[in-house]
This record gives structure tokens, sequence and C-alpha cells, in this order.
């Protein structure tokens, strides 16, 4: 093998990896809208925290396409994500891949400039990687996509190597290098103390993280790993030709060391759906010998089957692609039954399609399920389960409700046609290299722009990425993390003289404590608005706003029969000290906000 073969192979991406990905991305989809499900009204409504009025007159750039903008109602809004719902499953499923997912990355750049006050890191990754897995090949195994093409005689293909799939890996390589070099403080690269700053941010830490602060020196060996590792494992990534033909056992420790970083991350501090993100990115990148170590292990442990179809059944053919797509190997032999004589009389005699192990035993009806999932190296495990009662007996019953409704069954899979396998078009296959390449221009131009002390500019690359809405900025924790802790206090005037701390219902006590505060943070967007409107008085009065139609119109009142007329917020702060203690407490009056005008003239006119 040449050298430039060998290091393409290097930076090829297996399509089983691409297919885990895939299917993985689909879950990640659909589980970002169960995420922000229970949010739906307070942040994308137009009695929410931005309703459309106050986006587009204050907030709106020209780039800031969002089709929730269309309407503000709860209803609206429930029906989009439903949408966006239904097409992280197809992209699970791998149905219409490429479309299931462009409108996958249309609805979330759609949901992410419907409210750029809860946005974060998280909300970057998805969007970038959304947008490149368009233009890569993931639904050539693994998929509907793929069990309904018509296989072609030729050699099938094992890797995908393109424009697109370097610029992926470019994304990959931005993400943790730049933060690398963000990260230029004696706290991530001398003290190493990052870590240890990090986990005492009480708003981000889990029960784990608080018990493992008692324990400074990991701290400090996760600080070396943490910078060690986003130095030099983008860099394996990427050049790990270096190792000659251990290449693989090099990439693969890469995705190994990067699924460690990022469970630890899950464990001990609540930021989102950012680092399950990145876990189901490293996926892509587990290089084909690793497939073929694990599937020649498994093809020894599992029988060979050949299953049998009723050639003038009009969905029995597609059921046992799917079926083999999905749960058997590659190699499965599928074959009309009619074509066999003394197969297609069984088949005849018991009504049934005909499944045959390698010691040519033949089973039918839904024990033949039982048999193909025994076989199956993804559900060998319920094979136990499905072949004892009650579950054989209501898969008999499903079974026969199907063989005697093959009408009604095949009118629903005629939505599902096996289709030809594409043609090659040189020209097409020119332009498609030529746009991931200028991709791939794009975000390296990006992310030099955003390390400021290189001082670089690149306006028409900036403005490409803002408007395919690539735009990302890789600098958490950089160039070290917050040195203090921060609560807020909401402190209400009700229409009755009660004062009332808005978030806790404490009432007539002020100065509420941090961890009432961190009680009331439901999520990692609240959390990231909270963190925000610290520092922006913006935000404040986009939340003052925010709970005066909340209190009053909405009539979500913590005491009824009465109307919130003023409320002050306040900001806390407390820094954590190189010791592990606290310094003193800083109180900061951010905002003051009146829900009627009447009462902001009247106190005006007072004050003067």
């Amino acid at each position: 093998m040449g050298l430039l073969r060998f290091i393409r192979t290097t930076l090829s991406l297996d399509l089983r990896s691409l297919a885990l990905y895939r299917f993985l991305m689909g879950l990640i989809i659909m589980a970002d809208v169960v995420y922000r499900w229970p949010d739906l009204l307070d942040f994308y409504t137009d009695v929410g925290l931005v309703p459309r009025a106050l986006f587009t007159g204050e907030m709106s750039m020209p780039w800031s396409f969002s089709l929730h903008l269309a309407n503000g109602s709860l209803n609206f809004i429930t029906i989009m994500f439903a949408i966006q719902f239904v097409f992280g499953l197809m992209v699970c499923l791998g149905y219409k891949t490429p479309w299931a997912m462009f409108f996958s990355y249309v609805l979330n750049v759609s949901v992410h400039n419907r409210d750029w006050l809860v946005n974060n890191g998280g909300d970057d990754i998805l969007r970038a990687i959304l947008f490149i897995s368009i233009f890569l090949p993931l639904n050539k195994c693994f998929s509907l996509d793929s069990a309904l093409t018509e296989k072609t005689e030729e050699k099938p293909q094992e890797a995908h190597f393109s424009t697109w799939g370097l610029t992926f890996l470019l994304q990959a390589f931005v993400i943790y290098f730049v933060s690398y070099i963000l990260k230029d403080h004696d706290i991530w690269r001398k003290d190493f103390t990052g870590i240890f700053y990090a986990s005492r941010l009480d708003i981000f830490t889990t029960p784990l993280g608080f018990w493992l602060r008692e324990f400074p020196l990991f701290q400090k060996l996760s600080t070396i790993f943490t910078i060690y590792l986003e130095c030099l494992g983008p860099l394996l990534l990427v050049f790990c030709a270096v190792l000659g033909r251990f290449w693989w056992i090099g990439r693969t420790l890469v995705v190994f060391l990067f699924w460690v970083l990022h469970i630890g991350i899950i464990l001990s501090m609540w930021i989102g759906v950012f680092p399950y993100t990145c876990i189901v990115m490293w996926c892509l990148f587990l290089p084909a010998p690793f497939w073929d170590k694990i599937f020649a292990v498994l093809q020894h442990r599992f029988e060979k089957l050949t299953l049998y179809f009723d050639e003038e059944c009009h969905f029995c053919k597609k059921a046992v692609l799917i079926l083999r797509e999905f749960f058997l190997f590659s190699d499965t032999k599928i074959l009309p039954a009619q074509k066999y004589p003394a197969v297609y009389a069984q088949m005849k005699k018991n009504n049934s399609w005909v499944i045959t192990n390698s010691k040519n035993e033949k089973f039918f009806k839904f024990d033949a399920f039982v048999t193909l999932i025994k076989s199956s190296p993804l559900l060998c495990f319920l094979a136990p389960v499905f072949a004892r009662n009650p579950i054989h007996k209501i898969g008999s019953m499903i079974y026969h409700w199907v063989s005697n409704h093959r009408g009604e069954v095949a009118k629903i899979s005629q939505f599902f046609p096996i289709k030809p396998a594409r043609k090659r078009i040189a020209t097409l296959s020119f332009l498609y290299q030529l746009a991931g390449a200028f991709l791939f221009m794009t975000l390296f131009m990006w992310n030099v722009t955003t390390i400021k002390v290189w001082g670089i500019q690149s306006p028409f690359f900036q403005n490409v990425a803002r408007y395919l809405h690539l735009y990302q900025e890789w600098n958490m924790f950089a160039p070290f993390p917050k040195l203090d802790n921060v609560w807020i206090e909401v402190n209400g005037k009700l229409s009755d003289g009660t004062d009332i701390e808005l978030l806790t219902g404490v009432k007539n006590v002020y100065t509420i404590k941090s961890e009432e505060f961190y009680k009331q943070v439901a999520n990692e967007h609240w959390r990231k608005f909270y963190l925000n409107m610290s520092e922006r008085t913006d935000y404040a009065r986009y939340y003052g706003g925010f709970m005066c139609r909340k209190w009053n119109d909405r009539r979500v009142r913590l005491v009824e029969n009465t109307t919130l007329r003023k409320l002050d917020i306040v900001v806390f702060s407390q820094s954590n000290l190189p010791d592990g203690s606290r310094g003193g407490i800083n109180r900061k009056m951010s905002w003051t906000h009146w829900c009627f005008d009447e009462d902001y003239k009247r106190e005006s006119r007072g004050a003067q």
C-alpha cells in the first residue's frame, strides 16, 4: 500500500461507524426535543421570555431565520417540536436519511434562533455536525434506506473518504484544540487547578461532583488529563498514520479517552446535552479494523441462517430485508421460496415464512422469528424472553393477524418501495467534493478568528459561517473557570403589599441562600440564562418582563388574588479561594422592573 493510499485509509470513515453515529444522533435529536419540552411555553411563545415582537425589534440579525417565529402560540410550537421529533426518529432508523438530516438541521437552527438567550456550546456543536452530516453517507448500512435499496454485484463500499469527511474531522479537531489554545492560563498549564475551580461552581456540580471535591489530588490529575488530551488527542486523531500499522489502535484509544472525558463530565457536572453529543460524535471515528475484529468474533458465535420469503407477497421481501439489515449479518441469505420446491411446499402447508439454520432445520411462523433473534448479535439476549409464554403466545397471535391481513399490510408497505441503486455521476461528485473543501476552509478560518490573541479577521468566511449557522466558540472554562459562585434573588412587591422572593416563594425574607437558588434551576437552558443575566442588564430586563407576564397575564402565581407590581433582580457572588474556602459575599442590584407604567411614573415623580 502506497503512503498516500495509507494516509487516505487512516482519514476515511468506516460505514459502520457512520451508521452507529447516525443512529445515536437520531436519539440526540429526539432527546433534545424532550429536554426542551417542559419549557416550550416559557422559551418559545409570545407569553414567554422573548415574545416575537421583542425578538424582531431588538435581537434579530440578518441571518437569524426561524420558522418558530411564524406563530407565537403554544399549539404551533408544540407541533413544530413534534415534527422535529419525527425527523429525529427518521434519522435514527435511516429512512430518507439525507432529507431527515437536512430538516433536523433546519429545525434545530430555527429553535436556536427563536431564543438565543438560552443557547450554549452544546447547541453550537449540534448545529455544526448536523449540517456536515447532511452530506455524509450515513445510510449505507444499518438503515431502512440501505435495506430497501437493490444491491449491485459490485464490491460494496467499505469506507468513505471525501472533503466532507475531512470537514467533520476538522470540526472535531477544533472543538478541543482551540479550547486547549484558549486555556492559556497558569490555572490550566502550570498549577493544574482548572478542575478544582470548575468543580466549585455549585450551579454546575452534581452530587458526585460535590463528593469529588474532597480529593484534590484526583482533581489535579483530572486537570492534567483534560489539558493534555485536548492538546494531543486531536493531533493523534488527524496524524495517526505516524503509528504505521498500529494506526487504528491509536485512533481507537483516542476515541475511548474522549469517551472517558465526557462520561466524567456527565457524572460530575450539569451541562445539558453537550457531553452526550460529543460522545456520539466520537463514535464516527471508530476505525474499520476495530469493527472487523468485533465482527470476526461474533460471526463464529452465531449460526448462519437462510430466510425464505413468499415471492408473491408484496411486503414479505421488504420485511426480511429489513430484519437482515438491522439484526443479522450482511451475508445472511434471503431467497424466494418459489425457486425451491421443497421449501415452497412447506411454506404453503404452514402458511408461513421459512428459516433454516446450518443444520438445515426448518422453523415457521413466530418460532422462526425466535430463531432469528437467537442468531442476532443485537437481540440474542432477548431470545429466552420471546421463547416463553406469554410473550411467545402474544407473538404468535400477532404473526397470525399479519398473515391473515396481508392485503392491508401491503398497502402500508407501498410507502417503503425497494429502489434501484444510484449511479455515480462524475460532475456531481466533483461539485460535492468542491463544496466540502469550501466548508472546510470556512470552518478553519472561523475558528482561527476566535483566537483573539492572533488578531486574524476573515469577514467573508465569518459571514458564510454565520449564514450557515456554523458560528462557534470553544472558550468553555477558558482562559480559566469562573472563580466565583453566582446566585440570583428576585424580590417582588405584590398588590397587597407583600414582599416575596419570586423564585423560592419565601415571603418577607431577603438574601436567600445560594443552595435555595440552585434548587430552582430546572435545566441547562435556565442555568445558562441565569449566568448570563448575572452579567447583563438586558437579560435582566427581558426576565423582568417575563415574570410580570407570568404572574399577571398567565396567572402563574405564588399568592392568589394578587398582581405583581414591581421586582428587583439582585445578583450575589462569592469567590472560591485556592484553599477551598469561600470569600465574602458581594451584592449587586442588577435591575428594577415595574410591571405597570403608572407605578413607574408614580415612583419617578416621588423620587424627584
